[in-house]
């Protein structure tokens, strides 16, 4: 960016297999070069173990890649998901908070399967979980694509609704991390805090608190937002003087043989605006 009008398109929202996407970063960032897009950001679920590959990618695919992270924290076990953006993925602190979170997420997902064997009989293993999250972090979509596999749920939704919800007959609680911690990782990090997808949050009134607690951004545009909320939150942000970001949040199916990356999108302004606000902006 050389000081010139910024133009292209940006998906700031995206899983690797990494996390608990289907795609490789390298085939995230071919389908966004075939998109057509001028930038995308990896954000996988509390790792950034996908980053180093995406970078690769990008410049291979001549795709600006933008480091990033999506932290799971709670309030009174409501969920709230927060996107950190350009940070330094090589932060000791940061990956030394990071390997606490993944292993706890393997005894969480040890204990799911167990519960899920012995008060339903089900014929699932935790290696068969293991084999979903290929390399990566081990979250609840994996078990939810176990349970897909041996046609005991429709999709991953059923599997949600049913048994690995919050208050679900298998959910077990996840590492302990506030908001407020998530944040301060981040920014210790380098990065741009931003609240993910507010209109998914489980109670709308959380929002406020969370304004307060130092987010930079609001990802006002999301694939399961609605028209409304997507304007409700692009006025909300620029109410209170935060950045407007959005994504596709991109777990890599494929629909007519072409993953979600690019369907939601914002303007390179937005990146700049990011990378301006980042204590870490090396990377393009």
């Amino acid at each position: 960016m050389n000081g010139k009008m910024p133009v292209g398109r940006a998906d700031l929202h995206n899983h690797t297999t990494a996390s608990d996407g289907l795609l490789t970063s390298t085939q995230l960032i071919g389908y966004a070069a075939q998109k057509g897009l001028e930038a995308v950001a990896i954000t996988d679920h509390d790792t950034t173990n996908g980053i180093e590959e995406g970078l690769e990618a990008g410049r291979k695919y001549h795709v600006a890649v933008i480091p990033g992270i999506e932290l799971n924290t709670q309030i009174d076990r409501k969920e709230i998901h927060i996107l950190g953006y350009f940070i330094n993925f090589h932060s000791s602190d940061l990956q030394g908070h990071l390997v606490k979170i993944r292993e706890a997420r393997e005894i969480r997902a040890k204990k799911m399967v167990k519960k899920l064997v012995e008060r339903y009989g089900f014929d699932i293993t935790y290696d068969e979980v293991l084999l979903q999250a290929k390399s990566g972090g081990v979250g609840r979509p994996h078990i939810a694509r176990v349970l897909m596999a041996k046609g005991i749920v429709r999709d991953v939704a059923e599997a949600f609704e049913k048994y690995l919800g919050t208050d679900c007959p298998a959910y077990v609680e996840r590492f302990p991390i506030s908001p407020r911690e998530g944040i301060e990782l981040i920014e210790k990090a380098g990065g741009v805090p931003v609240l993910a997808h507010p209109g998914l949050l489980p109670d709308p009134d959380l929002v406020d608190p969370l304004l307060k607690m130092g987010i930079k951004g609001i990802e006002a545009f999301h694939s399961k937002h609605t028209q409304q909320e997507s304007l409700r939150y692009s006025d909300l942000a620029l109410q209170n003087g935060l950045l407007v970001t959005g994504g596709s949040d991109c777990h890599g199916e494929l629909y007519g043989g072409m993953p979600i990356i690019g369907d939601v999108t914002v303007g390179m302004d937005v990146v700049q605006a990011l990378k301006s606000l980042s204590a870490y902006p090396e990377y393009e």
